[in-house]
Formats: structure tokens, sequence, C-alpha cells
């Protein structure tokens, strides 16, 4: 009676050990497959359109939720005037947040007119800010 539960109890633990190891090698796949996945660069990808920045938050801001979320990662070309600079970027008159790639604010100051692509990333719905990022001078 003792050896037939001592083989049930050792057929659990080798159960639960190559369990482990199953789920240990499953990691480590797909850790290896995130590292080595490429990137997608955003400042070689075409802006879908074109706006000026006061025009862009108002395009935005008008939409749903759910219409906000179809703009994706769709990259946009943003003219404007530097309102202020920010610790990872700049702010154009008009309500858009830059954050650029390097979080530099691509040498520019207050008042300067730029032209501008990046990511858009969300409508911040308490501050009436678009925010961009990877965010570089065109």
């Amino acid at each position: 009676y003792t050896n037939v539960v001592t083989l049930g109890t050792m057929s659990l633990r080798m159960k639960i050990l190559n369990l482990c190891l199953c789920l240990a090698l499953g990691g480590i796949v797909i850790g290896v497959f995130l590292l080595t996945k490429s990137h997608t660069d955003y400042s070689s990808v075409d802006p879908v359109a074109s706006f000026d920045a006061e025009e862009f938050n108002q395009f935005v801001s008008a939409l749903s939720e759910a219409e906000r979320g179809e703009l994706g990662d769709g990259v946009y070309a943003v003219e404007g005037e530097v309102e202020a600079l920010s610790r990872f970027g700049f702010i154009l008159k008009g309500g858009v947040v830059c954050t650029t790639k390097d979080s530099s604010n691509l040498g520019l100051y207050a008042g300067d007119e730029v032209k501008i692509k990046g990511r858009f990333i969300s409508f911040d719905e308490l501050f009436e800010e678009v925010r961009l990022d990877h965010v570089v001078a065109l």
C-alpha cells in the first residue's frame, strides 16, 4: 500500500516538474521572440494627413472615443507655433503635446514656427490636448 502511494506521489511530482519545465521553455521562446522583433520606425512613415495644430485638436476633440481609437498609431503632420517646452518635448499652440523620440525639444524655442510629424497617442479630455509621440521635424 505504501509503495502505491509513493509511486502516485512521484508521478505527480514529475508532472509538476514537467509543467514547470515547459513553462520555463515557453517563456524563454517568447522572450527571444520579443527581443528580436523589429520595431516600427515612425520617423520613416508617411503622414496620413496634415493639419494646423488648432485644426488637429478640433478634429480629434469632435470625434467619439471609438473614432479616436480608430486613429490608432497613425502618423500625422502638424504645423504650428511652439507654445512651451516640456521635459520630454514641446507643446504647440492649439493644444498639441509633442514627445520626441529621444526626449529632446529638437532645438526649438517658444514662439518658433514648426512643422512636425508624429504618431497619434491619445486625446486628453481633461486638458483638451492631443498627444503625439515619436515626433520629428519636417
